[in-house]
């Protein structure tokens, strides 16, 4: 129910799907909802959160969407659970499905406005950002439905959701989401650099609940961070929950050399590692992907696992305790079903929330979450 104050990384394979529920605001930040999975009962492995966050938006309107890149498991199936096109056109009462959910306002880059390439998945988010941007200027543009921001560091720098749900924007700059677009028959450039990272601060009686949410942004991007922002301020670099970069990938943290599986084939960035190792208390680190193991297909990458344990672990022992603080939305055992990471956002900070096994994980399984009922603190 909205008012609910709490932090879910859905369980959405090597994807994003995040909600922040605080002071009566709902953000989604990223999607990657595979509905054909999603709707088949006997397939554990690709959990249904359509109806969680319909449960979230109970007024079938969603705050704000946050789009930090268009790359496919970022936005695959928002136009499955997201209404596209004027919010006139909206279907309050359809036949076969539940109504989708208006999207007050949108939230990208200029690269996610004018993307080098569109895919399956991203050209429904795309069409609507353009629709969106159209308006601009208008009575119209500023109507439930039709926001939209377009942002990087040059335009905006911080804001708030409401009076204690405020956001600080740290990346990308102009430089880092004006990439160079690819000769025709090449592989385009990728779009990872060009990620809205985003600190989140939700206060709650006087506590706080930090966010860091950074899409799939790279290692370029975090050394420039060390160097402009955490050298200088880092505490705008500061969490009490991390998303792990790009589903818990080598790239975002280090340099891969020639393509290599191997960690002495893995250079990691000092920089890159400092600009994330602001936690806050006894933070935790949340990777929205498949199970961590090593030698599998990478991401997440076992490698970079172990960094963010020794951020987690704060120059002490990686114990068991430690380890419990690592949360992966794919399973964190040898045989976990993919599960959501669910956190309450609390006075002293966020605490897991407890475990709840659903009768089914596929069809209406999106109550599922990972838990232990311990503090950041």
């Amino acid at each position: 129910m909205r008012g609910d104050y709490r932090l879910t990384s859905f369980a959405s394979g090597c994807g994003d799907s995040i909600l922040i529920e605080a002071h009566d605001k709902v953000v989604m930040i990223d999607i990657h909802y595979r509905s054909g999975r999603a709707q088949d009962e006997n397939d554990d492995e690709a959990p249904d959160f359509a109806k969680d966050i319909r449960a979230a938006c109970g007024n079938d309107h969603l705050d704000v969407f946050v789009s930090t890149h268009p790359d496919k498991d970022h936005v695959g199936g928002f136009c499955e659970i997201f209404h596209c096109g004027s919010p006139e056109s909206w279907d309050n009462d359809p036949e076969d499905s539940d109504p989708k959910i208006i999207v007050d306002e949108i939230w990208c880059t200029p690269y996610g406005l004018n993307p080098h390439y569109v895919t399956e998945q991203s050209k429904p988010i795309t069409d609507e950002i353009k629709r969106r941007n159209a308006l601009k200027g208008t009575a119209a543009g500023e109507r439930d439905g039709n926001r939209l921001k377009v942002m990087d560091t040059s335009r905006f720098t911080n804001g708030a959701i409401a009076t204690d749900f405020q956001w600080r924007l740290l990346a990308p700059t102009p430089a880092e989401w004006n990439i160079p677009k690819t000769a025709e028959g090449c592989p385009p450039a990728s779009s990872n650099p060009t990620s809205l990272v985003i600190q989140w601060t939700i206060r709650r009686f006087g506590g706080e609940n930090l966010i860091l949410t950074c899409g799939d942004t790279s290692v370029e991007v975090l050394e420039r961070l060390e160097k402009e922002v955490h050298r200088k301020t880092p505490d705008q670099l500061a969490w009490h929950v991390l998303l792990a970069p790009h589903h818990c990938s080598r790239r975002s943290i280090g340099r891969v050399l020639n393509g290599g599986c191997k960690d002495e084939e893995f250079t990691e960035s000092a920089e890159a590692l400092k600009a994330l190792g602001e936690q806050r208390g006894n933070g935790y680190v949340v990777s929205s992907s498949r199970r961590v193991v090593r030698g599998g297909d990478t991401p997440p990458s076992w490698h970079a696992k172990r960094r963010y344990l020794r951020i987690l672990a704060n120059g002490g022992e990686i114990t068991g305790s430690v380890e419990g603080r690592f949360r992966c939305t794919g399973g964190n055992g040898a045989s976990d079903l993919p599960a959501h990471v669910v956190f309450n956002l609390t006075s002293g900070g966020p605490s897991l929330a407890p475990a709840k096994v659903p009768a089914t994980v596929g069809l209406g399984g999106g109550g599922a979450a990972v838990g232990g009922g311990g503090s950041y603190g």
